[in-house]
């Protein structure tokens, strides 16, 4: 009988006299080939608890220099040591999200639109009168640079938390805002601006009393960022998100002076329900593992996942899904400020609902001991006046702690789903079991499927065959 091949990294739908995309919920596409297909779904790993904390999460770094694992939860600076136990350093007052740089002498946290300082010992909060109400921060041949949304400015050569009085300096290419500032491979200091980006390079021969920064001439770029934390660094890139004086917001990426879009259609129209305000507390992060290599984007009600490996090898539309908490609702994903834990070879993150840490656990899908559901979509397909006889998903049965189920449901209309059946995906030790469908009936044009399960253990989905007649 004949067979269709159907992916499953990105379905169809039709809303608002448009076609949409449906992108696949707590589950990643890998790319390799397997069973004839050239990549699968797997569930996103799980969470599992690390730390109690004082409070909910605002950021976080590991200081290589001092070899300490600091977070703000609350409004405390905690050591998190490799046991899980936490001892609080001082205080960091408000709720915002923390920016974070470190030199050889110290970790600079700014919050608030206060600087402070930790040496190991003692934290400190910088009360120069030049400082300003900064807003992020970067470390940067010798000195700290800041941003205070219009000036750049930074600290004294000899002096940590001294600021000079001479080295502000604003955006010379146009006069929107400097919302933040980071430091590059090239040991260059970029200035993102709302509608354009800066190169500042160190001045060596500088003289006491003048500039240390210096335009880097012919690399600005004409694009920028919406929020001081609508920027994350992955594999020597940095991705954004924002865009030109003449366009909606999007997400990019940039490679020197050279910038291109990595949204899609789906993903502009997702980020265009919120206004400029509202993008501005947006925060971007980025996580390497497995040789996948990740963007995450906390947008105020959803948490988008793009995967730079797929987008590379498959292109843009399979490289995003849509990460969540919980089961029905779609709750963004709870776990945030994720940093790479080398003494313990562990991603840990914080939590924005409650006051704990958690560390990414492959092992499983649950999320602190719960069942997440996860979703995916075939595209519409196109089958006039056919009978489907049964359709099969390549899966890794037997590997699940109890037997689960899939409820799979039918569209013929690209708009709304039908009745919800049930069918087993696995039962434990049944390696061998194989999801087969079968009598589905009759199809008068076109159709589509959704598969819904609720699970605290992974799965993988590795391609969908209909047979029909």
């Amino acid at each position: 009988m004949p067979e269709l091949s159907i992916p499953l990294v990105r379905g169809d739908k039709q809303s608002d006299y448009d076609y949409r995309d449906l992108l696949p919920v707590n589950l990643t596409a890998v790319s390799r080939q397997i069973k004839g297909d050239s990549g699968y779904l797997i569930s996103h790993d799980g969470l599992s608890e690390f730390a109690k904390t004082s409070g909910k999460a605002r950021g976080g770094v590991y200081n290589e220099r001092l070899r300490k694992h600091l977070r703000v939860s609350g409004e405390y600076l905690e050591e998190v040591k490799t046991d899980g136990t936490t001892e609080v350093i001082g205080v960091i007052p408000g709720n915002d999200i923390c920016s974070f740089a470190n030199s050889f002498n110290s970790q600079a946290i700014v919050a608030g639109g206060k600087l402070f300082l930790y040496d190991g010992q003692r934290l400190t909060q910088v009360g120069d009168q030049d400082l300003g109400f900064p807003i992020d921060i970067a470390w940067f041949n010798g000195i700290y640079v800041m941003t205070d949304g219009e000036n750049i400015f930074h600290t004294n050569l000899q002096d940590e938390s001294s600021i000079d009085p001479l080295a502000y300096l604003t955006s010379e290419f146009s006069a929107d805002p400097t919302l933040a500032v980071a430091r590059n491979d090239q040991n260059q200091i970029i200035a993102f601006n709302r509608y354009s980006i800066e190169y500042f390079r160190f001045r060596p021969e500088a003289q006491v009393g003048t500039e240390l920064l210096a335009l880097v001439q012919g690399k600005t770029t004409r694009i920028g960022i919406v929020g001081t934390h609508c920027k994350t660094e992955l594999d020597g890139l940095f991705f954004i998100l924002g865009g030109r004086r003449e366009e909606s917001p999007s997400v990019h990426i940039l490679n020197g002076g050279q910038e291109a879009t990595i949204a899609t259609r789906e993903i502009d129209k997702l980020i265009a329900q919120y206004s400029e305000s509202d993008l501005k507390s947006v925060y971007m992060e980025s996580r390497a593992v497995d040789r996948d290599k990740f963007v995450i984007i906390h947008l105020p009600n959803e948490t988008l996942l793009y995967n730079h490996s797929v987008a590379n090898k498959f292109g843009i539309d399979a490289a995003w899904t849509i990460l969540k908490s919980g089961v029905d609702e779609a709750t963004p994903y709870r776990a945030k400020f994720g940093l790479f834990e080398p003494r313990l070879s562990k991603w840990i993150y914080g939590d924005t609902i409650d006051s704990k840490l958690g560390y990414l656990d492959g092992s499983c899908a649950s999320q602190y001991g719960e069942a997440v559901e996860s979703q995916c979509y075939t595209p519409m397909i196109p089958l006039e006046a056919a009978t489907i006889n049964e359709f099969e998903i390549e899966t890794i049965a037997g590997y699940a702690t109890s037997d689960f189920s899939s409820k799979f449901s039918l569209s013929y209309d690209g708009v709304t789903f039908g009745e919800s059946h049930h069918n087993k995906i696995s039962t434990t030790y049944g390696y061998n079991k194989r999801y087969i469908v079968r009598r589905l009936g009759y199809i008068r044009q076109d159709f589509s499927i959704q598969f819904q399960f609720v699970s605290k253990d992974k799965m993988s989905f590795s391609g969908l065959k209909v047979r029909y007649d």
